[in-house]
C-alpha cells in the first residue's frame, strides 16, 4: 500500500457516517497587516496550555504583513502596540505607549498592558465544532481592527468589522491615555481605558452583585465603545457583539483597515 505524502496528512477527512463529515486540519494561518500610518508591533499570547506564537510579539511597518502559524487548536489574543521605543542593541529594552508587554520586543507569552484592543481566539481543529472569534474592548481600546477568514466570507458571518470612529477622538478625559506632545504642544490620546480599568468599580467591571448578564448592563462609557465599534465587545456581558464562529484554515487581522467601518474595503 502506497504511503501519503506528508502535505496531504496535514489535513484528514474522516467521513462519519451517519452524520457530517469532520475536517482536521494540521494548522492554520493568521495574516497580520498594519494599514495603519505608523509602525505597530503585534504581539500574541496564548492561554494556558498552548504555545507561544512567533516568539510572541514583532515589528510591523506600515504597509507590511507576516504570516503566523498555529496550531489547529490554538486558543490566545493577539493585539497591536504602539510608540514602542528600543534602545541600544538590546532588543528588549523596550517600552510602547501601548499594549506593553514588559518592555520587551518579544513577549514570550507575557499579556499586554491595557488598554489595548483584543482579538480573542478559540480554534478547533474540528469542523464540526466550529472556531470562534472577537474583538474586545473590555478594558480599552488602541487600535481599531478587522478580523475575517480568507477566502472573504461575504455573508459577515465569519466578518469583525473595524470601527466606525476613531475612539481615540472622542474619549472622555476621565477615560484617556495621553503621551506629552513635548514643549509647548498639545498631548495626544493614544489610547482609551474601559470604565472598569479607569474607576475599578465592580457595577462597571461585571464582579460581585453585577456579576451577570441581568444585573449588569453597560454604562454611558461602554455605550461610547459601542457607538463607534458596534461589532466588539464593550463590556463584559455585551450581547450585542459580534462573535464569528467560523472554520478556515487562513485567518486576516488588519490594524487600521482602509476605512473604518466600510467592509468592502477592509476585504
Amino acid at each position: 500500500m502506497a504511503l501519503l505524502p506528508p502535505l496531504l496528512l496535514s489535513c484528514i477527512l474522516v467521513l462519519a457516517l451517519p452524520g457530517p463529515a469532520v475536517v482536521t486540519v494540521g494548522g492554520v494561518t493568521f495574516h497580520v497587516t498594519n494599514k495603519c500610518p505608523f509602525p505597530v508591533w503585534p504581539a500574541v499570547a496564548p492561554n494556558a496550555g498552548h504555545p507561544v506564537l512567533a516568539a510572541g510579539g514583532f515589528f510591523l511597518p506600515p504597509g507590511q504583513s507576516k504570516r503566523v502559524g498555529a496550531p489547529a487548536t490554538w486558543n490566545g489574543r493577539l493585539w497591536g502596540r504602539t510608540g514602542c521605543t528600543f534602545a541600544g542593541t538590546d532588543a528588549n529594552a523596550a517600552s510602547c505607549l501601548t499594549g506593553d508587554c514588559d518592555g520587551r520586543l518579544a513577549c514570550n507569552g507575557s499579556v499586554g498592558a491595557p488598554p489595548a484592543t483584543l482579538v480573542e481566539v478559540n480554534l478547533h481543529a474540528d469542523q464540526s465544532k466550529g472556531s470562534s472569534y472577537d474583538v474586545s474592548v473590555v478594558d480599552g481600546y488602541n487600535l481599531p481592527v478587522a478580523v475575517w477568514t480568507r477566502p472573504a466570507n461575504r455573508s459577515g458571518d465569519c466578518f469583525i468589522a473595524g470601527c466606525a470612529k476613531n475612539v481615540n477622538a472622542v474619549c472622555p478625559p476621565e477615560l484617556q491615555v495621553t503621551t506629552s506632545g513635548g514643549a509647548g504642544k498639545k498631548a495626544t490620546v493614544v489610547a482609551c481605558r474601559s470604565a472598569c480599568l479607569a474607576f475599578g468599580l465592580d457595577a462597571f467591571c461585571c464582579r460581585g452583585a453585577y456579576g451577570t448578564a441581568e444585573t449588569c448592563r453597560g454604562s454611558v462609557y461602554s455605550r461610547l465603545f459601542r457607538d463607534a465599534c458596534p461589532a466588539y465587545y464593550s463590556y463584559a456581558y455585551d450581547v450585542a457583539a459580534a462573535t464569528a464562529r467560523c472554520y478556515a484554515q487562513e485567518y486576516v487581522v488588519t490594524f487600521c483597515p482602509s476605512r473604518w467601518g466600510d467592509r468592502v474595503a477592509q476585504v
